[in-house]
C-alpha cells in the first residue's frame, strides 16, 4: 500500500525551499481514470501580487513540482457530474449546502465544516 504522507525529508525541503508557498486554496478533484485525477481550484490572498505567480506579470504560469494539500474539510458529491472541470471552474465558488444535500462529508479532521 502506498503512503502518500509527506516524508520528513520532503517536509524539511519545504521548510528550507525559498520558493515554497503556503496559500489558502480550494479545489475540485475529478476522477480521470487509470489512477489519474484532474483538479481545478482557486486561491485568494490580500496582496498586490499572488505568491503563486512567482513575480511574473504574465497571465498564466505552468507550475511543475509538488502539491501539498492540508484539507480543512472534504465533501464528496455527484451533483457536478457532467459539468467538466472547465464548467466547474467557471462557477467561481461552491454551493456547500447543495453539495451536502447530494453528497457526504468525507473528512472534517479539525471540525472546520460550517454547519
Amino acid at each position: 500500500m502506498n503512503n502518500f504522507r509527506p516524508t520528513d525529508a520532503a517536509l524539511a525541503g519545504l521548510g528550507l525551499d525559498p520558493r515554497a508557498r503556503h496559500v489558502p486554496a480550494w479545489m475540485y478533484v475529478q476522477r480521470a481514470g487509470d489512477g489519474t485525477v484532474s483538479f481545478v481550484g482557486s486561491s485568494r490572498v490580500d496582496a498586490p501580487a499572488h505568491p503563486l505567480h512567482y513575480g511574473s506579470a504574465r497571465t498564466h504560469q505552468l507550475i511543475v513540482g509538488e502539491l501539498v494539500v492540508r484539507p480543512h474539510f472534504v465533501v464528496g458529491t455527484d451533483v457536478l457530474r457532467g459539468q467538466g472541470l472547465g464548467g466547474i471552474a467557471a462557477l467561481g465558488g461552491h454551493d456547500l449546502a447543495r453539495y451536502l444535500d447530494c453528497g457526504d462529508v468525507v473528512l472534517d479532521p479539525y471540525g472546520k465544516l460550517p454547519r
